[in-house]
This record gives C-alpha cells, structure tokens and sequence, in this order.
C-alpha cells in the first residue's frame, strides 16, 4: 500500500514539470532575473485580488516581515506583541529590528494571539501589534484593530499562511497598517521556492519597503542608496510560476476545505481525546489539519506505522525557544501556549487526496483510540 505523505510534492509538480521547464527557459532567453515585468504583474495582481492600494513582492515571507518592521521605524527600546505559538519568523524578525517580542497567550480554540493577553501585554514601549493567522483560523483581528487604534499601536498582520481568507467581509492582509504574506510551497498560495509580499494600503509604507527591499534604492534610481536595506527581492522564475497557480487559487483552497470536511465527518466522535479545529470552514484558508491529540507521540507513530506521514506545528512555544532565553521567559508562563506545542499533530491535507484516502488516515486513527479498524 502507498504511503500517505504529507505534501506530496512529486504529485504536485510532476503535472508542472514542463510549465517550469518553459519558464526557465523564458527567464533565461529574456534576461530579466530579478523584480521585473513578471514580478511587476504578481503584484498587480495581488493588489488587486485583495483590494490593496499596494504590493510589494520580496523574497519571503519572513522577509516580508522584516521590511515592514523596518519600514515602520520600529528598533531600539520598541516592544512588538506577538504571539507564544507561531512560527519562529513571527518573533525573529521583531528581535532582528533591535526591537523586544513581548510574547502573549493564545487562544484555545483558534491557537491565535488573544485580544485579552495581548491588551495585558502592552507597555509604554510597546510600538506594535503582530498577530498571527496560523493554520486554518485567522486571529480576532476586528478586536485587535480596536486595541491597536485605541492605544495609539501599529497593527502588522502576519498572514503568512492566509492568502485567500477572509473574515468579516475583509482579506486576510487588509486589517492591520499592513499584511505579509508567504508563498513558500507549502502555503496556500504556495510557489516553487521562498517568495513574499507586503501589502498596504499607506503610500509611504510601501515606498519605503520597495526601497528597503532592494540596497535601500528608489525604484529606477540604481546605485543611489537612500537607505540601509536589504537584499530581499523576488525572483522572475518564482513571480512567473505565482502568475500561473493565482487564478485557481480558489478551486485549491474549496478542495482543502472539503477534505476538511471529510476529516471532521469521521472523527468529531473523538473527542476529548482528538480536538478538531474548528469546523466552519466558509472562508478560510485551510491548508492543513491541526488536531490536539492525547498521547500525541504514539499517535504519531502508530500513523507512521501504517505509511500515514504526519507534522508538529510546532514542538516548542516561542517563549521557550533558547534563542529567547535572555529574555527571562518560564515554564508555565503561556499555559495555553505550552500545551498546544504538547498536543497539536497535523495531518495531510492536500488537495490530490481522494475520499479513500482520507478514511485511510480516520481509520486508523480511530483504531489507536479504540474506536473502529
């Protein structure tokens, strides 16, 4: 019996094979490498598809996120609250400005940045708030908009893995003073490798991140530097291959969403041992299937076992992660946090995934929970 992988990247791409072919070869023969005209059309669509004033291509979503912090000024003596479950980038790129990640609880339902822990988090040197979506739920961010303007905050959305969503009648990317996004394979709107947008709709914040993006240059002003910036622009190959997987988009994440569904007909019974995500899937960028498992690691083997791969997303909460030792976190200082990091298990979650599929997957988990084959 074939294994069940997670991405499965070779079924992805082997349908794509000659689409990258011809596009090297019409990079190459072209002789436009770097922020181009193919680069230029994936922003106009973007823009265009959320309703931004502004987008602005970069290299990666972590490089998104690091262009946009530096384009607000924050720095030195700046805290930015962000959340304790997330990915790394969400919290390196704050420390990576001179800034302090002041971390916050998350919610139990939706694993994103709590209203509440994040209010409780502000101080005077608080400069921003940085919420990020994470799996399928986007993060309160009607609540977060009122605490950011009420306190006077930015508001940076991370929706590195929310292209597509939608809350509120309003884009994942458009709540805040600006959204990032990543196109990393295994995004949404995943590309052929690193890629990243900012979207604004504040003209001078998008200025300065395509100045920023590029040495610190003004667009078509070479070897001017304005700026100390960075080397974090978007490739031609990877714009090109964007420009062709954007219009179906959609039809990618309503597969996602049915699958979902799937998952969530054969194994809402299991609870309190398996804790499904939750299960209104209208709108939402689902890209995989987080649960909260109770004895997770023999789950995971058990699966393993039977060819069915699986992820952690993610084993340490950020506030525990050595890197962030000299900011005198604890144990058991972000309970939810730390609970999440000790019980979420993803499971696969691609579109190509047929319904026998994924009852192979439900079967077996609910074997290991004594409650079927």
């Amino acid at each position: 019996m074939s294994a069940v992988s997670f991405h499965g990247w070779p079924q992805r791409y082997a349908a794509e094979a000659d689409l990258v072919v011809d596009l090297v070869r019409e990079v190459g023969e072209s002789g436009e490498f770097i922020l181009k005209s193919k680069v230029a059309a994936l922003e106009q669509e973007i823009a265009a598809a959320l309703g931004a004033r502004h987008a602005v291509a970069c290299a990666s979503g972590t490089g998104a996120l690091t262009l946009i912090l530096a384009a607000l000024g924050i720095g030195n003596g700046d805290e930015v609250v962000t959340p304790a479950f997330s990915f790394i980038s969400s919290a390196s790129t704050i420390a990576l400005a001179g800034a302090r990640p002041a971390f916050a609880d998350v919610d139990e339902r939706t694993f994103t940045l709590d209203p509440a822990a994040a209010r409780a988090a502000i101080s005077p040197s608080t400069a921003a708030l940085l919420p990020a979506h994470l799996f399928s739920c986007m993060a309160d961010m009607p609540t977060l908009r009122e605490i950011a303007d009420g306190r006077g905050l930015r508001l940076i959305e991370d929706s590195a893995v929310s292209f597509g969503a939608v809350v509120g009648g309003v884009p994942a990317g458009k709540h805040g003073d600006a959204g990032v996004f990543s196109f990393f394979p295994g995004k949404p709107l995943g590309g052929i490798g690193d890629a990243g947008m900012v979207v604004t709709d504040d003209d001078d914040l998008a200025l300065r991140a395509r100045v920023l993006r590029n040495h610190g240059q003004r667009p078509g002003q070479r070897f001017l530097h304005e700026l100390v910036g960075f080397n974090c622009r978007m490739d031609e190959l990877s714009a090109g291959y964007l420009l062709h997987v954007l219009p179906r988009h959609q039809q990618v994440l309503e597969a996602r969403r049915e699958r979902a569904g799937w998952y969530t007909e054969r194994l809402n019974s299991l609870a309190p041992d398996l804790v499904l995500p939750p299960q209104d899937y209208t709108g939402r960028a689902v890209y995989t299937f987080v649960v909260r498992a109770r004895s997770r690691t023999a789950l995971r083997e058990h699966l393993a076992e039977r060819g069915i791969e699986t992820m952690i997303y993610y084993p340490m909460p950020l506030h525990l992660q050595p890197v962030f030792g000299g900011l005198g976190h604890r144990q058991g200082e972000f309970p939810v946090a730390e609970r999440l990091a000790q019980e979420v298990l993803a499971l696969p979650l691609r579109p190509d995934l047929g319904r026998d599929d994924i009852d192979r997957v439900c079967d077996a988990i609910q074997a290991f929970y004594g409650g079927g084959a």
